[in-house]
């Protein structure tokens, strides 16, 4: 994600979320941390290796937060047919890796 703050400087914010099965019910706390990068300037993925770090953390989601989050979720698009599908396709997305990771256990094949 490409920002500047308040005096005009270009930064890049990367993260990332570690998605794995290990013992215990955990989908909560995998799904909703996010470890994150900022990089001075406006860097791609790819160059992140060589970029300039300029802050690292990590970022936690609770329930409550999620929820409400959950009422900001505006789609754009022409139609409401495309905002449907655009909204469609980010659940895929989120849902498929989520399914990936832990729904195997229930069903060899996914919905997802």
């Amino acid at each position: 994600l490409f920002f500047r703050d308040g005096a005009g400087n270009p930064y890049t914010l990367s993260g990332y979320k570690d998605i794995h099965d290990d013992p215990g019910w955990d989908i909560w706390s995998d799904t909703t941390t996010l470890y994150t990068r900022i990089y001075q300037g406006h860097v791609e993925a790819e160059g992140e290796v060589e970029a300039a770090l300029y802050g690292s953390g990590i970022l936690r989601i609770y329930l409550t937060d999620f929820l409400r989050q959950l009422t900001t979720f505006r789609v754009e698009g022409p139609t409401v047919h495309d905002r449907i599908a655009a909204l469609h396709r980010f659940g895929r997305l989120f849902l498929g890796k989520l399914w990936d990771v832990y729904g195997r256990h229930f069903l060899e094949y996914g919905p997802f």
